[in-house]
């Protein structure tokens, strides 16, 4: 349990995961965060909405569609339940009860998008909450014990709730624009457009691209 940032608390009977990271300064997109204005988007900016917008639509419709099939139940895909991958590590990751369905479905879709264009770094579908159930085949590989490697290449089924990741995930309008430091040490954009299934808010696709000055 050493030297992991997160605290787990049995509360009336639910599972309640805090991570601390934070706190202590340890995540770099704490240093800076900075919303843009939509007056302000660039060219750049509307080329990359429109690809979020796109993306967060056709991951809507898998969700919509599993719901529809009987593969998941509406209670399972909005389901805040989050269950610690074992052995645990740090940061931790989670499975949930439509992370496998989103591991063969979100990520096609995800990696499309991303291989779309070369000025992208990632294209990630996260809920309400920050967690990123199914990443790009890109940032889920196999953690191979090196630390700086594994957080670089291994970055799905986490919690994402720094702030940039908090804010994303929350905002419910047409879509968040913002510029922050990664836990990498990347300076990027991150531009949001929220999801929303059965017209209920699900979370937001995130895509992550270097910004023109």
């Amino acid at each position: 349990m050493k030297n992991l940032n997160f605290i787990v608390i049995l509360l009336f009977g639910f599972l309640i995961i805090f991570n601390i990271t934070g706190i202590y300064g340890v995540d770099k997109s704490t240093v800076i965060r900075r919303a843009i204005d939509a007056k302000d988007i660039s060219a750049l900016d509307k080329k990359i909405l429109k690809l979020t917008k796109a993306a967060a639509k056709e991951c809507a419709e898998v969700f919509e569609k599993a719901i529809a099939q009987g593969n998941l139940s509406e209670k399972e895909v909005f389901s805040t339940l989050y269950f610690p991958v074992l052995p645990l590590r740090s940061p931790p990751t989670f499975t949930t009860f439509y992370d496998t369905y989103t591991d063969e479905f979100i990520t096609p879709i995800e990696d499309k998008y991303l291989a779309s264009r070369d000025d992208l770094i990632f294209v990630a579908l996260v809920d309400k909450n920050g967690y990123l159930p199914s990443h790009n085949t890109k940032f889920s590989q196999k953690l191979i014990g090196d630390r700086v490697l594994d957080l670089k290449l291994n970055r799905t089924k986490r919690i994402f709730n720094d702030i940039t990741g908090f804010f994303a995930a929350k905002n419910k309008k047409e879509f968040l624009l913002q510029i922050y430091i990664r836990d990498t040490g990347e300076i990027m954009a991150d531009l949001s457009v929220p999801v929303f299934v059965l017209g209920r808010h699900w979370g937001a696709v995130r895509i992550g691209y270097i910004r023109e000055k």
